[in-house]
């Protein structure tokens, strides 16, 4: 990945190159390839540039002709359908690509594009400054706008650095990220920090004479429905849906890696990966990076493993997971790069990982995060029942006990019942019915914080989701909630964010915008065919994945890991929360309530769940988070990493 940063004096004041200097030093790992500037009069764009397809080798950005200036953070997938368009060479990078359909489409141009971006275009003739982000939101920008000035960047931390901006905690956006399950999505555009704004995925941001706009370029088309005559069919389109968002996060001048870790999903994109190598799709054969969970519990996925390399010949990179347990060390780093109040609770692990990637030579990394959001949502029963497919309904439901277990499956009947009830409900009702469910299900409003910020936090609480309208079915709304759900873009940034420390860009093949558009166009019961989870990917990878895998009935559990990690490490937690840390004296804890609740959740940390853990992490990173960045000096924020040869990418 790499890194873009812009800065414009709207009052005409001439860009002073010391301070562009300074911003984009804080971006310096995401440029192990170079560092390149422009300066024009009022404005200043950088790039820290790391060269990932093979079009891209030797190329320098920013790309300036003609005054128009154009950085890019990113892949574009529709390539083949833009060159003979924009009549470009087949080896035209992909910034040439923004460039030419800037020239074609004006800023209108992201209409045309498809892929993992974030695209800065300035137009000095037209005195206009384009931002562009990719339509799920893979890659992070985010922006301040001021009376007397405008800046952008890949990371918070490079606008934080403008001697200009200054900023305070955004309690928004704060309780965004602290009190998931309690807040509407309906802000995506907040982040934690007050003034500095994210760019909404699939929306662009136009700077001009005229003032700052924000649109919207591109949508699901959520009213559009796939039916097809037989199974097979259905299948047919997954199968080429997904081999087409494998291949186009293969693309690239290095092998890439997939973490895959014996489970349905991560071993389906390893496999896949594989079959396009040996069919001579894909350039390089996939690298595979796997943790191992102890021997016998319930995170040993070994023998899962041992038959993908036994199937294909190949060996996958393993390590264990015990000597990187562990929650504190590493925290101020992460924290730092991540720029939001959020603890890994497996930092070490990831790390390990990561660094063992990078040693490699890739420098793109697949994962199967999101599969399990996007390839099961029992809200295609609320279809089956509207459609009086209750016949249907109960065959799906008895199998669910055989994939998901007893307690799991009475979850899963419960939340049809509060579909059912949610679909057929007005908006208007939907406020004190939220309010009533939380009564009943006694959801625990986190009682350490301040009196203050809950009143915030809350205000919204019993608001109903407004995102989309016109869907053809429950099914295709919970996909598209979970596409443009805040929390998951925030997740999205957190991986990239993260990955930038290695010099690394995670990739999610289940993220493709064409395999999400598939699959909210089909219906439910097609995607999960006689109640089987997953039974799309299932059928597809049929001759593809080993059937031990492609057969599993149960994931991997790492609830004790998690808890173990957080064991060990809660004296230092507890040392940290006191009566005087800074949640309190900055007014988010409540001194009373916050050490009582340490405590408890200090002493029930061995449970069947980890929600204990969770809880006392996200605690002690908040007040990491508030440490380094509300109690340091800018100074401390520039740079988080050194890029030496490759694979010795050491974090500071």
């Amino acid at each position: 990945m790499s890194g873009i940063l812009g800065v414009w004096n709207l009052d005409g004041r001439p860009f002073d190159p010391s301070v562009l200097a300074t911003m984009s030093a804080t971006l310096r790992h995401r440029g192990p390839d170079g560092e390149g500037h422009y300066l024009s009069g009022a404005f200043g764009l950088a790039c820290q540039h790391q060269w990932i397809t093979p079009e891209e080798i030797g190329e320098r950005q920013p790309r300036v002709a003609d005054a128009i200036s154009v950085v890019i953070d990113g892949r574009l997938d529709n390539r083949d359908e833009l060159v003979p368009v924009l009549r470009l060479p087949s080896t035209a990078s992909d910034a040439l690509c923004v460039r030419a359909a800037y020239d074609e489409w004006g800023d209108r141009f992201a209409e045309h594009l498809n892929g993992d971006f974030a695209i800065a275009v300035h137009d000095e003739p037209r005195r206009m400054l384009v931002l562009a982000r990719d339509a799920i939101g893979v890659r992070p920008l985010y922006y301040f706008h001021g009376p007397r000035l405008f800046a952008f960047a890949s990371e918070i931390r490079a606008i934080l650095a403008h001697p200009d901006i200054s900023v305070e905690p955004d309690d928004e956006g704060l309780a965004d990220f602290l009190m998931v399950g309690f807040r509407p999505i309906d802000q995506p555009e907040v982040t934690c920090f007050k003034g500095i704004s994210a760019l909404v995925p699939a929306h662009v941001t136009v700077v001009g004479p005229g003032g700052v706009s924000v649109r919207r370029y591109w949508d699901f088309d959520v009213g559009r429905s796939l039916r097809f005559r037989s199974d097979a069919e259905y299948v047919e389109g997954f199968g080429e849906a997904f081999a087409t968002a494998v291949r186009r996060r293969l693309r690239g001048a290095e092998p890439a890696t997939v973490s895959v870790s014996g489970g349905l999903d991560s071993s389906s994109i390893f496999c896949q990966a594989t079959a396009l190598h040996r069919a001579g799709v894909a350039t390089h054969q996939v690298r595979g990076v796997s943790y191992l969970g102890a021997a016998g519990s319930d995170a040993d996925e070994v023998r899962y493993l041992s038959e993908i390399e036994r199937t294909y010949g190949v060996r996958i990179d393993r390590f264990p997971m015990a000597p990187f347990v562990g929650l504190v060390a590493g925290t101020r780093a992460q924290v730092t790069a991540i720029e939001a109040p959020f603890l890994d609770y497996l930092w070490g692990v990831t790390t390990e990982l990561y660094r063992r990637v990078a040693t490699s030579g890739s420098r793109v990394l697949l994962s199967g995060h999101w599969g399990d959001q996007v390839l099961f949502s029992s809200a295609y029963l609320v279809d089956l029942f509207r459609h009086l497919s209750w016949g249907e309904l109960w065959r799906h439901t008895r199998e669910y006990p055989r994939w998901f277990g007893a307690e799991e499956a009475g979850v899963l009947k419960r939340r049809f019942l509060t579909g059912v009830v949610r679909y057929h409900v007005p908006d208007s009702l939907v406020p004190p019915l939220k309010w009533i469910k939380r009564r009943l299900s006694r959801l625990e409003v986190k009682p350490w914080f301040s009196d203050r910020f809950l009143a915030v936090a809350l205000r919204h609480a019993n608001q109903p989701a407004t995102l989309g309208r016109g869907f053809h079915s429950a099914h295709a709304r919970s996909l598209y909630l979970e596409a443009r759900s805040k929390y998951h873009v925030q997740c999205l940034e957190w991986n990239n964010k993260a990955g930038a420390l290695y010099g690394l860009t995670p990739a999610f093949p289940f993220l493709d915008r064409d395999l999400l558009a598939y699959l909210m166009a089909v219906p439910g019961e097609a995607q999960n065919r006689g109640g089987v989870p997953r039974a799309l990917l299932r059928d597809a990878m049929r001759g593809v994945l080993p059937d031990q895998v492609r057969e599993r009935t149960w994931k991997a559990d790492f609830t004790e890991v998690v808890n173990d990690s957080m064991d060990r490490d809660k004296a230092v937690v507890r040392e940290t929360m006191t009566a005087d840390c800074l949640g309190v004296r900055r007014g988010y804890f409540d001194a009373g309530r916050l050490l009582p609740e340490v405590a408890r959740l200090s002493a029930s940390l061995r449970g069947a769940d980890n929600v204990n853990s969770w809880e006392l992490a996200d605690l002690y990173g908040f007040e990491v988070w508030l440490q380094v960045f509300w109690n340091t000096s800018r100074a401390n924020l520039v740079p988080l990493v050194q890029h030496g040869a490759p694979g010795d990418r050491s974090v500071d």
